[in-house]
């Protein structure tokens, strides 16, 4: 297990992500790193002191991975993030910051977590260097509907506290590899599938590890019973996915009301029955391209998309390339 004292010399790989470095000037470093968070006031503590500060910004698909330092020691108040959270880990130094739920007296064993509704109020020691995670609150609300099987009416307000010092969590270990592994940058730009999937991991194990008001239900889910009418439509799109058909003649074929069905996919399957149709014809040329690829087939992918119902094929290719990670065209010439 790396060790976050470790961290500081094994993140030097984002100097090549600089937002700024060696900045003293308080109004331009309160700006730069206001534009990544949000703005802020920033006063440095104790009389000419130089700020110092030093920031790196990655951004991948829903996280981004920072580094910031300030030489001095300072005071940061904001309002709250609303549309993200941030995981705060001292590589060296420590801050406390004060939450909704307290202060967190943050160093290389603990980080603070500071949740999309908190208020916060941080003191940084001097020659303070954070990593800081920031995740967007949509993937969270997303990942945790989809562990759930259900939407959820309340944001995820996770413990501020992050234990980061016994290596058992799996959070720990992807929050180490997004840091100190110079391949995610790269990996990002030619294989985004593999960026969004460590993203996904990285908040399921923060919501199964993490106490938040959802813990009992995500590590004791209810036992749910999908009626026969989902299963029975599911079955219909899957054997006439070839076929015009529209949800109505899905709804028809099981006897229910469109309002009935869509209703029914929302609540057991945390989706839409268009959505479902669309990713299984989008699976299915996938598949057809592939096994194209293979056989060195005389076709193109306007005709294997056709094949599956796609009519309009900029819209197509958009969907594609947001679910496989790349162009079709790409898939079919390898």
């Amino acid at each position: 297990m790396l060790k976050t004292n470790e961290l500081l010399g094994l993140t030097k790989w984002l100097d090549k992500h600089p937002l700024f470095h060696s900045g003293d000037e308080v109004e331009e470093v309160r700006h730069k790193v206001g534009h990544v968070f949000v703005p802020h006031n920033l006063d440095v503590l104790g009389q000419e002191q130089h700020l110092s500060a030093s920031m790196n910004h990655l951004q991948l698909e829903n996280t981004s991975i920072n580094t910031l330092g300030y030489g001095a020691g300072v005071k940061i108040n904001c309002d709250p993030f609303e549309k993200f959270l941030l995981i705060m880990l001292p590589m060296t130094g420590f801050m406390d910051a004060s939450v909704k739920d307290g202060v967190v007296h943050a160093n290389h064993d603990i980080a603070a977590l500071i949740n999309t509704s908190d208020p916060l109020s941080m003191s940084w020691g001097e020659n303070c260097n954070q990593l800081i995670i920031r995740i967007n609150k949509q993937l969270i609300e997303r990942t945790c509907e989809t562990l759930l099987g259900h939407p959820i009416k309340e944001d995820v307000q996770f413990s501020s506290t992050l234990n980061m010092s016994n290596g058992f969590d799996m959070y720990q270990n992807i929050i180490h590899l997004l840091a100190s592994n110079p391949f995610i940058s790269e990996s990002a730009k030619s294989f985004p599938i593999i960026t969004k999937q460590l993203e996904q991991l990285l908040v399921s194990s923060l919501l199964l590890n993490q106490n938040n008001q959802y813990s009992q239900k995500l590590l004791n889910p209810e036992k749910v019973i999908t009626p026969q009418y989902i299963k029975k439509s599911e079955e219909y799109m899957v054997e006439n996915a070839a076929e015009n058909i529209t949800l109505q003649d899905v709804a028809n074929h099981v006897g229910i009301s469109l309002k009935t069905l869509h209703n029914g996919f929302q609540k057991y399957r945390n989706n839409s029955p268009k959505n479902f149709l669309k990713n299984l014809r989008l699976d299915l040329v996938n598949r057809d391209l592939k096994l194209a690829r293979l056989e060195n087939a005389s076709t193109t992918v306007t005709d294997i998309a056709l094949r599956w119902g796609f009519l309009h094929l900029s819209h197509f290719s958009e969907s594609y390339k947001e679910k496989f990670g790349e162009h079709p065209s790409k898939t079919l010439k390898g």
